[in-house]
């Protein structure tokens, strides 16, 4: 995700407000000279409007987390009752507020350590979110000054920076572009391939001489498809075969439809359109994409998110149902990445479906115009990295010296902030 993305989600989490909350609106808080520094955090002062930045998103974190426990959104009265963590929500509100002040000074200093400067196509961009969001009444009814909204704009580009220093291409701790694109070769693939269905448009299984048909069909497919004298021929074999099973099964359903309007009593009439074109011939030239209905996949794995998704299933059968969906998916997966290059096969997915796939080497699409891009790149290091990163920036905190300025906690509790216009 890039910087300016990273912003905008966070401005968005905000636009969870509890639009039914029960309690009117506080009037906008105005900062006082006591409590322009909201703490100190290892001597760096963090301005009241940083802190109450991050406490609306502590906030919205709250709201999302009693959303996920109760199924439905709450109030602002239901968030200031409930207990988090096994803290009232005022405290865990204002203690992730902290958290995240400490996270902000790590980036401010570690910036500063490295030398790193923002570009001008940097600060230019800051500039235009800044100028997007400033006016925003979930930040000018909060007390969060336009000053405010820039030091966490230019913090983000700076933690950016950070971690392109020390995992970047080529950096102290991350990789050289040989070694991510193996990384991103060993984890994906690229396939074709299209699905003949065993059952009806109503959902039925069709019989076993209809079965028996789709299945020559299949075996047929297969064998053009590998007959085929080059990888190329055989990537656009496999897109014949699939306009060829398209308009038979488009044959089979109006026969199956006129079969059944015949034995209702009813009749149905074809009418054929015959279109005459006179004058100059135009000859339209188009370019063909060599990957057209390719798609990549990447290597299954299981993580604790997928093991904590099927244990909180609501009923046994939808837990039961989504543990088969899941072995069925590992099983394709595994078998596609198993699969040798550039040989069609046939693949019984479930009782439903049979597919026919054929795999195709990543390495050949891996360039700059295709897809090895600076997106590409920037999103391996982030899913190789940024976990490392986290924890290396977490570390520097733990040694901070963090002093509160009680005035300005006790000012800027989180229930006498304006929690009903974050938009």
């Amino acid at each position: 995700m890039n910087k300016f993305n990273r912003f905008a989600a966070a401005a968005a989490a905000f636009a969870l407000a509890a639009a039914s909350a029960s309690c009117s609106a506080p009037e906008a808080i105005t900062i006082g000279k006591n409590a322009q520094t909201a703490l100190t955090v290892d001597g760096y002062e963090v301005p009241a409007g940083v802190f109450i930045y991050n406490e609306i998103s502590a906030y919205q974190s709250a709201v999302y987390d009693l959303y996920m426990k109760n199924g439905k959104e709450p109030t602002v009265d239901e968030v200031k009752k409930a207990t988090i963590e096994q803290l009232d929500s005022s405290n865990w509100i204002q203690s992730n507020a902290t958290d995240a002040c400490k996270d902000f000074v790590a980036n401010e200093k570690e910036f500063e350590k490295i030398g790193g400067a923002l570009t001008d196509e940097e600060l230019a961009q800051i500039k235009d979110i800044l100028s997007s969001n400033s006016g925003s009444a979930m930040f000018t009814e909060n007390g969060v000054g336009e000053e405010s909204l820039r030091k966490i704009i230019e913090n983000s580009y700076k933690k950016e920076a950070i971690f392109k220093h020390y995992y970047g291409i080529d950096s102290e701790k991350g990789c050289t572009e040989d070694e991510l694109k193996s990384y991103y070769q060993d984890k994906t693939t690229r396939v074709k391939y299209f699905a003949v269905s065993m059952v009806d448009e109503n959902g039925e299984q069709y019989g076993a001489d209809e079965k028996r048909r789709l299945n020559n069909m299949i075996d047929d497919y297969v064998k053009e498809i590998n007959a085929e004298k080059t990888d190329a021929a055989k990537l656009r074999k496999i897109d014949e075969c699939e306009e060829e099973y398209k308009e038979y099964s488009e044959k089979r359903k109006a026969e199956a439809d006129a079969k059944a309007a015949e034995e209702a009593g009813l009749t149905t009439t074809t009418t054929t359109t015959t279109t005459t074109t006179s004058g100059s011939a135009t000859t339209t030239t188009t370019t063909t994409d060599p990957h057209a209905n390719e798609i990549t996949i990447t290597k299954y794995t299981t993580t604790t998110n997928d093991q904590n998704d099927a244990v909180t299933s609501t009923t046994t059968t939808e837990s039961d149902e989504a543990a088969a969906s899941e072995k069925a998916y590992r099983e394709y997966n595994e078998h596609i990445f198993s699969m040798p290059y550039n040989k069609a096969e046939k693949y019984q997915y479930d009782d439903d479906n049979v597919y026919i796939i054929i795999r195709a080497d990543i390495k050949e699409r891996m360039t700059e115009d295709d897809l090895w891009t600076e997106n590409t790149i920037k999103s391996l290091l982030d899913e190789r990295y940024y976990e490392d990163f986290e924890k290396m920036m977490k570390d520097i905190v733990k040694s901070y010296d963090v002093k509160k300025n009680n005035t300005a906690y006790r000012k800027y509790s989180p229930f006498k902030l304006s929690l009903d216009n974050l938009y």
